[in-house]
């Protein structure tokens, strides 16, 4: 009887698992079972359809490659293999340590196929020869094990030593950058940054990405009840009982006062003057601009209702629902009403519902020269002007009538803050 070939083969096997993943799914959603199951389910057919495909697969002679056989095609696959790895893992958040490892691993597994593939080694004469050869494959094993470990970051005791002998935080005598240095400090000797991000820096999303957060817009009364009582109030998308017990509660006995004052000054810095705060656990995060909550204390604050900005009501001149009480005022109702040409910074021919978050900041914060739109910001607090601007823009974009969420900004980079301070943006010397 002569043998099917592959295509024959195929042409039974991929038709079956593909009907029998389809009687499972329709099948078992009919009758109620759980996607998960369902997944799993269809998920074992088509690796058993894969393990098929591969048995059938004609036997063909073996035949020895050439080192150059070898690594023609391996080394473009691992090449593309690897960035897609490095991409990955960057874009889930991983820090670059890991991604370096991650590649490293794929590099190891390059090495391991190449070696497979290599020409079978002559027999050992005697032995003497076999001794030499385990030996060697033993200290190359052992060198390329060392190179590479050698590049990630190494434990220093003497360092750890110096860390726990260095003498507590005195603020007498410091000044404001000073003391920002100096909680940033208390931040890193704490672990905090296992947990919690800085904007690109840390280790981790176990926690609030205090950056991206803004937890400087904060009150000093507020960052540090979230640090001595981190029970009492729990950030938005870290409810789960897992997240509630994740935060110490044992920083009010170790750390001082001018440390918890130090670390506090250190975190009112940070802030974001270009986009809303971002809240929610990484990946499933959103900005104010969607935030329910948030919309509904921004509306207080817009009718002058929000006693931490007594003497602060947008409706006077906006209009509580919308239509302008004062000429001149802003229209919050047309998405089509482009920026305001008496400031020297404005977008020409941007439409309202274009603007990027820094020109609502911008314009709130810094006012408009000439009219009686005064720079809030040198006189309210941030936190309440952000969520007043996010109110406001419900009166051509309302909450309930939104397709999508706005996307969530890109994480800040160094040089961004630095161009922030260099204009003036956070209206604040110490930042």
């Amino acid at each position: 009887m002569q043998e099917k070939t592959f295509k024959q083969k195929a042409v039974k096997i991929v038709p079956i698992s593909l009907i029998a993943v389809a009687i499972i799914w329709f099948g078992g959603a009919a009758a109620g079972l759980a996607p998960v199951l369902l997944q799993r389910l269809a998920g074992i057919v088509l690796v058993t359809m894969v393990y098929a495909l591969l048995l059938a697969i004609p036997k063909t002679e073996l035949k020895e490659k050439s080192l150059f056989q070898n690594l023609k095609i391996k080394i473009p696959v691992i090449i593309v293999i690897a960035a897609i790895i490095w991409v990955v893992a960057g874009q889930a958040g991983f820090p670059i340590w890991w991604q370096i490892e991650f590649v490293a691993f794929a590099l190891v597994g390059l090495f391991y196929f190449v070696l497979l593939d290599l020409r079978t080694m002559k027999p050992e004469k005697g032995q003497f020869h076999a001794v030499i050869r385990l030996i060697g494959t033993y200290a190359f094993a052992s060198v390329l094990f060392i190179v590479i470990t050698a590049q990630l970051p190494q434990f220093d005791p003497a360092h750890e030593i110096e860390k726990l002998n260095r003498p507590p935080v005195k603020l007498s005598g410091l000044a404001g950058p000073e003391v920002i240095a100096a909680g940033r400090e208390v931040f890193e000797q704490n672990k905090c940054f296992n947990c919690h991000k800085v904007f690109w820096e840390g280790n981790s999303d176990r926690g609030p990405n205090l950056g991206t957060k803004q937890i400087g817009l904060y009150s000093e009364d507020y960052i540090k009840e979230q640090i001595l009582e981190p029970r009492k109030t729990q950030s938005p998308g870290f409810e789960d009982p897992k997240s509630k017990k994740a935060m110490p509660t044992y920083y009010d006995e170790d750390l001082s006062e001018d440390e918890l004052a130090a670390l506090v000054s250190y975190l009112k810095t940070m802030r974001d003057p270009t986009h809303m705060p971002v809240e929610g656990k990484f990946p499933d995060q959103w900005t104010w601009w969607d935030d329910p909550k948030i919309l509904e204390e921004g509306k207080i604050v817009f009718e002058g209702l929000e006693p931490a900005t007594e003497g602060l009501n947008c409706a006077v001149c906006h209009g509580k629902d919308g239509i302008p009480m004062m000429t001149g005022a802003l229209d919050f109702r047309n998405e089509n009403q482009p920026d305001t040409d008496k400031m020297p910074d404005h977008l020409p021919g941007v439409q309202m519902k274009d603007w990027p978050d820094g020109l609502w900041y911008k314009r709130v914060t810094r006012g408009v020269e000439g009219t009686p739109m005064a720079p809030w910001g040198t006189i309210f607090p941030h936190l309440y002007l952000w969520k007043a601007e996010a109110y406001a823009r419900t009166f051509h974009d309302p909450l309930d009538k939104r397709a999508e969420k706005r996307p969530v900004p890109p994480i800040p980079t160094k040089e961004d803050i630095e161009k922030w301070k260099t204009e003036g943006l956070f209206l604040d010397p110490l930042l």
